[in-house]
């Protein structure tokens, strides 16, 4: 591997740790019932509804029909680009990473015991556990890969990246505006994102095919 693609790999790596750390120190505040989530929760719906409204109804619905939308397009995005440049490996990394990502989800619901948010306007919210959100981690593994599948940074990537952040939070709102999650629900869901996101950008960096250390062109 170059010198460029080691530094690469390097900054994945870290990226990757340093996510995983982050992740962890919110876990422990979810879980411990920190008074510091909850008013971040409160202030970020209370933000919510004064800049985009209230939704009521079939409006939660609506919102979270188009974040499942945008989440499914991104995904989609990912796979048709790898198979397209037949970087079926990658393809492979990116499905395991999602795997892994479920699990983690599935596994931290009942630890951290987060319920999801009361309905607006009153009412039990519905079963299961709020954190992390499994929308805003894979949408956030989704645009990281794509972002890291070319090798320059042109015009376009510049304008790819402002799409893409566009996109993440606009799955997070949408989970935030039909109850999904809570606030701090979607920035576990980033982090986690990141995590196994960077992690599998790592894993989907070419190698040489012979050993000798060198990137073949």
């Amino acid at each position: 591997m170059t010198g460029a693609g080691a530094g690469t790999a390097s900054r994945l790596l870290l990226g990757s740790a340093a996510a995983a750390v982050a992740f962890t120190v919110l876990t422990v505040l979810v879980a411990s019932g920190s008074d510091a989530v909850g008013a971040f929760d409160a202030d970020a719906r209370a933000l919510a509804d004064r800049v985009l409204g209230s939704p009521h109804g079939g409006g939660r619905t609506g919102a979270d029909t188009f974040g499942s939308v945008l989440l499914g397009a991104a995904v989609l995005a990912v796979f048709a680009v790898l198979l397209r440049r037949r970087r079926f490996g990658a393809a492979l990394w990116v499905l395991a990473g999602l795997t892994v990502q479920f699990a983690v989800e599935t596994a931290l619901g009942p630890l951290t015991e987060r319920p999801l948010p009361l309905p607006d306007g009153g009412g039990t919210p519905e079963d299961g556990y709020g954190f992390p959100s499994g929308h805003m981690a894979s949408a956030t593994l989704a645009v990281l890969v794509l972002l890291l599948v070319p090798r320059t940074r042109t015009a376009a990537w510049w304008t790819g990246l402002a799409l893409g952040a566009l996109l993440v939070a606009a799955v997070g709102v949408s989970r935030l505006l039909a109850d999904a999650h809570h606030a701090t629900d979607l920035a576990g869901g980033v982090l986690l994102g990141l995590t196994v996101g960077c992690a599998v950008a790592r894993l989907m960096e070419p190698r040489p095919p012979d050993g000798s250390g060198k990137e073949t062109t």
